[in-house]
């Protein structure tokens, strides 16, 4: 339970560090990190449609980045 709060409190801490934009962005990438921990820690299987859904996120995150330049 200890690490749980201390988790929560850093990913909390480094939202703060950033601006709004960056830090929305990164939301997005919550289920692709935990799915690949998911993998390397547990053995869990990965199936097509993680990769499919990983690159939609990646080429979303990166349109937004373009656009506001």
């Amino acid at each position: 339970m200890f690490s749980d709060n201390r988790r929560f409190q850093l990913w909390n801490r480094g939202l703060q560090l950033l601006n709004a934009s960056s830090g929305g962005l990164l939301f997005f990438f919550q289920p692709v990190v935990g799915t690949l921990l998911g993998w390397l820690v547990l053995g869990e299987d990965i199936g097509v449609t993680f990769w499919i859904g990983s690159i939609l996120i990646l080429s979303g995150v990166l349109f937004v980045i373009n656009e506001s330049k």
